[in-house]
């Protein structure tokens, strides 16, 4: 009996991670979409990077760095950094052009994607139910993106990319990542953002007079940075490392799948964020298609996704033990 009831508390703990990782997420997600127009992709990963450098140097302490120097070496993470580095990419590359809900909805057929990945890979298996549940968050999410009419855009591909890498990442989090602090894995994350920033804006800067057919937000060259966007890149750094704490705290002490489902929240967040910043509430079909998405995520937790293995799932709690934190509690 005791077992379960330590299953039942870290699904919980799960599940408190990733409704704070989500509510964070979508926060920067909104922020980033508001100073699109005033600071370029490669501006903004290079500084949030380095503005969140020592929150994590702080929270990880003298052997967390030292943890963080061996976890770059490790294929996983790299492979998981690389994943979610690629995820971020292709989801503000979308911002400019999509309304946040449109782009968060794309995104966030990631837990579907979750489900048949941790199916595949990790054996958390799901019931005909469950299936049927993906199938339901699939139609809510064609109901949402309209294909074939003009409401339809082709940039939506870039989220529904951004989608796979995102649920890749997590379940490669799930299995080969577990031993790692989260913290860790967020400052390996902060540290390719930081790479990636500073070749891009090298990038942009050598090729500013080459002409090109892409959105601003990808080929802005540097630019001065106005007092109040400070103020926000500073708020985006805080969020950057609770949430990408959190979600692989989240995804490392319970079920893939189960974890996937809650994820959904990041729906009903963005859509108030965009309501709030941009004035653009969501339409009755983007209301209706989250509903589906939404009913499908609750099917897909009824039906036992993550639940179905559970012996399997205590055993590989006791070969892998649950990941060392550094300094601060982590998740």
């Amino acid at each position: 009996m005791k077992p379960i009831m330590g299953t039942r508390a870290s699904e919980w703990q799960g599940l408190g991670c990733i409704v704070v990782s989500v509510f964070c997420l979508s926060m920067a997600d909104a922020l980033v979409k508001y100073i699109s127009d005033d600071v370029g992709v490669w501006q903004l990963y290079m500084l949030r990077a380095l503005l969140a450098s020592p929150l994590l140097g702080v929270l990880l302490g003298r052997r967390g760095v030292m943890r963080l120097g061996r976890a770059l070496r490790h294929r996983w993470v790299l492979v998981r950094t690389g994943l979610l580095m690629a995820m971020w990419l292709t989801f503000y590359a979308a911002l400019p052009t999509l309304t946040l809900s449109m782009a968060a909805v794309a995104l966030y057929t990631s837990p579907l994607f979750i489900a048949l990945f941790a199916a595949w890979w990790a054996g958390e298996r799901l019931s005909a139910g469950g299936w049927w549940g993906i199938a339901l968050g699939f139609a809510g999410v064609v109901l949402i993106l309209r294909p074939g009419t003009s409401h339809f855009t082709p940039t939506v591909v870039l989220p529904l990319l951004a989608a796979v890498c995102y649920a890749l990442a997590c379940v490669v989090t799930r299995v080969h990542c577990r031993d790692e602090a989260p913290l860790v894995l967020s400052g390996a994350l902060n540290v390719g953002f930081l790479g990636m920033g500073v070749a891009g804006c090298i990038g942009v800067t050598l090729f500013a007079g080459v002409p090109v057919h892409t959105t601003s937000f990808l080929t802005l060259p540097w630019q001065s940075v106005a007092p109040a966007t400070w103020g926000v890149l500073g708020g985006l750094a805080v969020l950057f490392v609770l949430a990408s704490s959190t979600v692989a705290k989240a995804y490392q002490i319970a079920p893939a799948a189960l974890i996937g489902v809650f994820d959904y929240a990041y729906l009903v967040f963005a859509a108030g964020w965009s309501w709030w910043l941009f004035e653009a509430p969501p339409d009755m079909p983007t209301v209706l298609g989250m509903a589906c998405v939404g009913l499908a995520g609750g099917l897909v937790w009824r039906c036992g996704a993550g639940r179905v293995h559970a012996d399997s799932a205590l055993a590989s709690r006791d070969i892998a033990p649950c990941p060392p934190t550094y300094g601060r509690e982590s998740g």
